[in-house]
Formats: C-alpha cells, structure tokens, sequence
C-alpha cells in the first residue's frame, strides 16, 4: 500500500500510462524544483512513449517577484560592496599627485624654478592648478561610467547616479576628495626623497584609511558591545580623506535602500550633518589645513626655522657674573 500522500501522484501517473504502469518519483525534500521537474520528465516520457516520440512536454520555472524589502536589501548589498570598491582606484588616484612633485625636487627642477625668481604661492598655486585640471577629467570620466551602468547595473548605479540630485552629490563628494587629496600629497611630498618610495606609502595610507577604515566602521557599527566605541571614534575616522569620501558613498547606497523600504517623501536632506554634511566639510576643512601645511613646509624649509628654534633651546646658558668682589 501507498502512503496517503503518494496516492494522488501515483493515480496521476497510472492514469497517464496504463492501469498496470505505476512510477515511484523519489526527490530530495530540498530542493524546491525536484519534485515539479520529476513530475514534468515523468509526463513527458509517458507521452513520448505512447505517442512514438511524435509530442513532447516542456515545463519551466520562474522565481517570484521580489518584495520591497528584498529589492532593497539586494540593491543595499550591491551598491555598498559598489561604493567600497570605489575607493579602490582612488587610492591611487590620490596618489598620483605626489610622483611629479618629488620627481621635479630629484631632478632639481624645483630648486631651479625657485633660484629663477619663482616664489613659494606661485610654484604651489601653479601646481594645485594643473593637478586640479587632471583630476577634473578623473572626475568626469568617473561620472560619465557611473550613467552609462545605470542600464547596465541599476541596482548598483542608481545610489550615485540615479538622479540628478544623487549624481550632483556623487560629483560634489569626488570634487571635494580631489581637494584634500591634492594638498595632502603636496605636503607629503616633504617627507619623502624618491618618487617610487613616495608613491607606494601614499597608496597604501589611502587604500588602509580608505577601503580599511569603510569596512573597519561597518562592522564594528553592527556589533552592540563595539558600536558605541566606534561612534565616539568618527571624528578620528574623519581626518582621513579616503574615508570621508568612503563614508558618503557608503551614505547614498544606504540612502537608496532605505527610500525602497520606506518610499518616497521620507528622505532627509543631502547636506545634513548625519547625511553627507559631515564627511563633505570634513573634506572641505581637510583641503585647507594641508595646503597651508604645505606653504608653511615650504617656507621652513627655504628659511629653516624650527631647528633654528630647537639650535637655540639647546644652547647653554651664560655663566652668571659676579655679584661682588671677595677679600674687599
């Protein structure tokens, strides 16, 4: 005797055959598709057979639609992993800026342009300049892939370029990355005598800070006994530019997630201090602290003045004279 719920398919596939025919479909409980696919190749040989191979069944399966909640945290999951990947080829990015400057102080082309008049402003302006001018064409090619992959990966391209609002963010964060990443590798260019040795320390610093810090303050945010922690540790986290610009692209995927669950009408503004207001003026302060460190280093070293400084903090005092004669 069948068990009660064999019955049916064995009725089913009896009558498709012969009264004498019966077929015994054993599947694994889980896979989803086992069972339907059995019953679809079991019909289909039936019918072969007593049709001499003139009919055939094909059956197909397709997943369901997926819910609010699924899209958005699939869409979540892309976009963040998109946004830390970003960071990658902005380490360096970043830096690149420092190889000709130690390059033109190795060849002595720096020395040279500042014994033929060239002053300190001029040398750096003229340099963040021209920097400048090359990481706006990064900058553009950057935004004109992140348009294109909106019909090629929506779900990743959609948090940074899926409006024009979004877009004009994403550009605002790149721009401002670009100014504190120039400065910051002006100033580093002083510590450093060899293009090679300059370059490879400023990529690891930007790829650590960056893509290290993201995931560093991503996970340890989701651990209760560690959030608390790494909230008190932001302002730390921020100094660094690669992680601000992480931060605000890790912001705008979160963003579009989150108007999946909640819809329309309940985002906050852009520029709040808990959106992109935080890591944007962080960037902002950021670009004007080193490039005023860079002058400052710049002039020090023309015209030394901390080891003049530490020269005469060292230097031994007078003895002190004689208040009075003795034996007077």
């Amino acid at each position: 005797a069948l068990p009660p719920h064999a019955q049916p398919l064995a009725h089913g596939l009896r009558a498709a055959g012969s009264a004498d025919r019966l077929l015994f479909a054993l599947f694994n409980s889980t896979s989803t598709h086992a069972l339907p696919a059995l019953i679809a190749t079991a019909y289909d040989s039936l019918l072969a057979n007593a049709t001499a191979g003139g009919s055939r069944l094909s059956a197909s399966a397709s997943a369901l639609p997926y819910s609010k909640r699924q899209e958005a945290t699939l869409s979540a999951i892309i976009a963040v992993f998109a946004s830390i990947m970003v960071l990658v080829p902005f380490a360096f990015v970043g830096a690149l800026f420092v190889t000709p400057l130690l390059r033109e102080r190795e060849s002595g082309s720096k020395q040279m342009q500042f014994v033929s008049g060239v002053g300190p402003v001029a040398y750096w302006v003229s340099s963040w300049l021209w920097d400048a001018a090359l990481y706006a064409a990064v900058l553009l090619a950057t935004l004109a892939v992140l348009c294109v992959a909106r019909g090629v990966v929506p779900a990743a391209a959609k948090a940074f370029a899926g409006s024009a609002e979004v877009l004009g963010a994403t550009a605002l964060s790149l721009g401002l990355f670009g100014f504190a990443a120039v400065p910051f590798a002006s100033a580093s260019s002083f510590f450093f005598s060899s293009p090679s040795s300059g370059l490879i320390a400023l990529i690891a610093f930007h790829f650590v800070s960056g893509f290290g810090l993201v995931i560093a303050n991503f996970i340890l945010s989701f651990i209760d006994s560690t959030a608390d922690a790494n909230e008190q540790l932001q302002p730390l986290y921020r100094l660094f530019p690669a992680f601000c610009l992480g931060d605000a692209f890790y912001t705008l995927a979160m963003r579009d997630a989150t108007r999946a669950l909640v819809g329309e009408g309940h985002e906050q503004n852009l520029l709040a201090s808990d959106q992109l207001g935080a890591p944007l003026l962080a960037l902002l302060a950021e670009g004007l602290v080193f490039g005023c460190a860079t002058l400052a280093l710049q002039y020090n070293e023309a015209a030394p003045l901390l080891p003049a400084l530490a020269a005469r903090l060292r230097r031994p005092r007078a003895p002190a004279a004689a208040t009075g004669q003795s034996g007077a």
